[in-house]
Parts: C-alpha cells; sequence; structure tokens
C-alpha cells in the first residue's frame, strides 16, 4: 500500500499514516540541508589547509555552513505537543487577506505561513484538514498533496 495523498479523520492526528509521513519528509530535508552545512565547512577547511587560497570564498563558505547547519537544526519541524491526541477535521477554507479562512460552524481565520505554490493549491482546491486549536490558539494545517505540516495560529474565531 502506498503512502495516501490527505490525513484520515480517524484517530489521534499523530498516529495518521500522512502525519508520520509529512514528519519523516520534514526530518530528511532537515538532514539534507545539515550535510550541506557539513560538506561547506568540510570544503572551507580544504582551501584555506591544503590549498592555501587566501580569498574571500573561505569565509563566504564558514558563514554559508554556520547558517545553514543552524538554521537547520533550530527549525526542526515537530507536532506540538497539545495537539497530539486531537484528530484531524477536513474543512472548506479560502485565503482572505493574506489569511486562511476556515468554513465551518464556527468559521475561524488562521494566520499560515504558506508560499505562494502552495496558496494557489489552495485556493483551486478549497479543502484543508486542520486539527482543533489549543488553549493558546495555536494549531496544525495539511492539504491534500502536499506533503508538509503548516503550524498556523487563530487569529480570529
Amino acid at each position: 500500500m502506498g503512502v495516501p495523498d490527505k490525513p484520515s479523520t480517524e484517530g489521534a492526528a499523530l498516529d495518521d499514516q500522512w502525519t508520520r509521513y509529512c514528519l519523516e519528509i520534514a526530518g530528511r530535508r532537515v538532514f539534507w540541508w545539515v550535510v550541506l552545512g557539513a560538506v561547506a565547512f568540510a570544503l572551507q577547511l580544504v582551501l584555506i589547509f591544503a590549498l592555501d587560497v587566501t580569498s574571500a570564498l573561505p569565509l563566504v563558505l564558514l558563514v554559508f555552513s554556520a547558517l545553514v547547519t543552524g538554521l537547520g537544526l533550530t527549525r526542526r519541524p515537530s507536532f506540538p505537543r497539545g495537539l497530539d491526541h486531537r484528530a484531524w477535521i477536513h474543512v472548506r477554507v479560502h485565503w482572505r487577506g493574506g489569511r486562511l479562512v476556515v468554513h465551518g460552524e464556527r468559521p475561524v481565520v488562521l494566520d499560515v505561513s504558506a508560499g505562494p505554490l502552495v496558496r494557489g493549491r489552495i485556493s483551486r482546491h478549497r479543502r484543508a484538514w486542520v486539527v482543533a486549536a489549543d488553549r493558546a490558539g495555536n494549531t496544525v494545517v495539511t492539504f491534500r498533496g502536499v506533503p508538509r505540516l503548516f503550524a498556523a495560529r487563530v487569529v480570529r474565531a
């Protein structure tokens, strides 16, 4: 059986195969950024000690490796703690003023950081899966065919 292209609305979201797949993809992405940072660091060491390069290139590689490795390690995605026992909810959505409006019994407006490609896909499909927000207004949103979990914050209920 292959990986599904959407989450299941049955059971806890963290136990869902789609959620595990999204977290695995995100972990791989972080791993390769850290590997790229390590390669850049090794390359700058080779340029300095083995090839005796005196240009600014080793310094640029050092800064690049520090930034990539630091960002990769600090931005490691995780599923928010208070949301792990809640289930995914299938909802209709649309974008208004840069915010995601979730339709339902009580419409909710979410602040989601998604790029233009994902926004275009959402605008076409107008559906998403959301985990019920915790007391602080934190939630997670995902979209069909986009193997990524988007952290979101409730702006208005």
